[in-house]
């Protein structure tokens, strides 16, 4: 997956994070089509995004609740799936079913873009309408 100039919101920490979080979604794509399987490389790659994702979560999670979102639960609950997908990508690839995983990948891969281009513009314009900092 290329970085669009639409993932940008003008948040810059949200933007940073975002294209960080899409180059570790392609090396995800990188190890989940590769013919060698590197199964460590993998889990590694999946426990990073994991704990990424949760800080950042941490961090949108904070503005909207402090803020009054008025999105926060939807948006909270969107964070929330997007874990449990990532934890089951992982179990998944434990099982070798490269299959299985490359759908799911496959559906992480639309998250993202519908994430980023609808959820998180949201969220943004928010933020930048209300100069939360």
């Amino acid at each position: 997956m290329e970085w669009k100039k639409e993932y940008e919101h003008g948040i810059l920490w949200q933007d940073v994070q975002h294209h960080q979080l899409l180059d570790q979604i392609n090396e995800l794509i990188r190890l989940v089509v590769s013919e060698e399987r590197d199964e460590k490389g993998f889990n590694k790659v999946v426990n990073f995004v994991i704990q990424y994702c949760n800080n950042h979560f941490k961090i949108e999670e904070a503005y909207m609740t402090s803020h009054g979102y008025p999105r926060a639960k939807n948006h909270i609950a969107a964070h929330h799936q997007f874990i449990r997908d990532m934890k089951k990508l992982l179990s998944m690839e434990g099982e070798n079913n490269k299959e299985k995983s490359q759908e799911l990948l496959s559906s992480l891969m639309e998250w993202f873009v519908t994430h980023v281009l609808e959820t998180d513009k949201y969220l943004a314009q928010f933020i930048l309408k209300h100069k939360v900092s």
